[in-house]
């Protein structure tokens, strides 16, 4: 039986509890706004940034992703158009906005998972959700791939809640997760669907083994649910559905890849001659993360394996779940091993590190040795990337108008905006477009001009059927400049726009002819319509 003054203490506690979860989730809200309000202003890219914004502006005028352009998977487009036609925005700080609101709910559930699989006191579980934060908001750079950060994370958090319970509730529940993860990038679905598969043997060995005859169906549908605004654009919409089966096409069996690759930058392959640097020592500590990635993979399996195998359930649940979650985001870090790419794989890891079951001795030098290094490690790399630390150290930043925008950025992001507004107010009639290929699609939506093309982010080198489409598109829309950044991606000659789109470049040079390259950009090749001949 219960005393009163025992009833009293639990009672006691679980109030704390709340206030600890109210105070932990109110902290990851903040800090996101505060991070937002302090960047949002600051930086500027024609490239990425650029491929982004373009997509969101598109669905606004009703077109559809990947049908009428090339682009991401529409998931992040609807809802950053959502956003923006809600609270009547336009430009690219609304778009930011939106983006923040979703990363904000990747930085809730790191919240939530620390809570969970943390011990201690709850002060000391609110410390660890402030590293948390600190750390998310660190390396959720740069700030349009807060989507893919996020979506990592809410994985994360979706498995945990099916390991510590298994029931055909969580399993659906989980699927929709999933099928939803793939709305916004088919990638992220089938991670999603990769974790899952790792972790079903540690639930098929646990002694309270899910009912799978319930669980497994409950979890098709759940996914069938979540992808369903894509399903139904399959059915509904036969030119979707033949652009995304050609998308996929693409990727599988012409480029045979998800990305341009980039050699891994381990720490024994940067050079050690010379001074030691902040640059240099940033390479290093870089080079380990990517060591580390794959390291706790294997650490944390055994350590799940061990407790599985002593106690015959998931004792850590919320571990188990970064472990199995960061297995299948390797393929992200080391598809393109640049640092972007490292942040956007990372996660897992963080949050893994910090509840990463130990006792005795090896909590303590975790908590006094291990995590001050990460934090110091996670400086090094991610903060040079915040436009606000590249404010506060370089010294050639000034205010532009971007589309309404006032937006404080470097020389080097603000003259190619100058340049683009200069040549098109010199060259572009009103009602005409513009080509440019291949790294500015940011030049249509500063503009707030339709593309020529479908591909507005032409990269990657493509079949010549795919070209004479394009080249069709172009006769169609006679744009009135053409504008070709002409720079080999990754310093590779082979990847110069010549290169990857012979044919659209044997067009231009017989189309149009070639005038002056603006002083400031060199490398930028200006080319106008030769006059025609009747």
């Amino acid at each position: 039986m219960m005393t009163p003054s025992r009833h009293f203490s639990d009672d006691m506690s679980q109030r704390l509890d709340r206030r600890i979860i109210c105070a932990a989730m109110l902290l990851a809200v903040a800090a996101s706004l505060a991070r937002f309000l302090l960047e949002a202003h600051l930086g500027f890219n024609l490239w990425d940034e650029g491929y982004l914004w373009y997509g969101v502006q598109r669905v606004l005028h009703g077109e559809v992703p990947i049908r009428d352009f090339v682009s991401y998977d529409p998931g992040r487009y609807y809802w950053a158009a959502g956003a923006l036609w809600l609270f009547h925005g336009h430009g690219t700080v609304a778009v930011r906005a939106a983006t923040e609101l979703f990363s904000t709910l990747g930085v809730v559930a790191a919240v939530w998972l620390v809570l969970r699989g943390s011990t201690g006191n709850g002060l000391m579980r609110l410390g660890l959700c402030a590293v948390a934060v600190v750390l998310c908001l660190l390396w959720m750079v740069p700030w349009w791939k807060g989507y893919d950060a996020a979506i990592s994370i809410i994985l994360v958090a979706s498995l945990a809640r099916v390991l510590a319970r298994p029931s055909p509730v969580r399993f659906l529940v989980h699927g929709v997760v999933i099928g939803l993860a793939a709305v916004f990038g088919r990638n992220h679905g089938f991670y999603g669907v990769v974790a899952c598969l790792l972790a079903t043997p540690a639930l098929m060995l646990s002694a309270d083994s899910p009912a799978w005859r319930r669980c497994v169906p409950a979890w098709l549908a759940g996914v069938a649910i979540g992808f369903s605004p894509i399903l139904l654009g399959l059915v509904l919409d036969h030119q979707f559905a033949a652009m995304f089966w050609e998308s996929i096409h693409f990727l599988l069996f012409e480029y045979r890849g998800t990305n341009l690759p980039l050699p891994v930058p381990w720490p024994w392959t940067v050079p050690g001659d010379g001074a030691l640097t902040q640059a240099l020592l940033a390479r290093w500590v870089t080079g380990g993360m990517f060591l580390l990635l794959p390291l706790f993979c294997v650490v944390g399996a055994a350590v799940i394996a061990h407790r599985l195998r002593r106690y015959r359930r998931i004792v850590h649940p919320e571990f188990a779940a970064c472990v199995a979650t960061a297995i299948p985001y390797l393929n992200v870090a080391f598809s393109r091993a640049d640092v972007s790419h490292l942040a956007q794989a990372i996660f897992p890891l963080l949050i893994g590190v910090l509840i990463l079951p130990t006792r005795g001795l090896g909590r303590v030098l975790l908590r006094w040795l291990g995590l001050p290094l990460l934090a110091v490690a996670s400086l090094l790399i991610a903060l040079p990337l915040h436009p606000w630390y590249q404010a506060r150290t370089q010294s050639d930043w000034r205010v532009v108008d971007v589309q309404g925008d006032a937006l404080r950025m470097s020389d080097t992001a603000a003259v190619p905006l100058e340049v683009v507004e200069g040549l098109s107010h010199r060259y572009v009639p009103s009602g005409g477009t513009l080509l440019a290929a291949p790294v500015w699609p940011g030049a249509y939506v500063l503009l707030g001009i339709r593309s020529p093309v479908q591909e507005i982010y032409p990269l990657f080198p493509r079949s010549d059927h795919f070209q004479m489409q394009e080249i069709g598109r172009l006769q169609q829309a006679r744009p009135a400049l053409v504008l070709i950044y002409d720079i080999g991606v990754d310093g590779r000659e082979d990847l110069r726009y010549a290169d990857t789109h012979p044919l659209i470049w044997s067009y231009l040079q017989t189309h149009y002819r070639q005038v002056e390259s603006p002083r400031e950009l060199p490398e930028l090749k200006v080319y106008i319509p030769k006059p025609s001949i009747d």
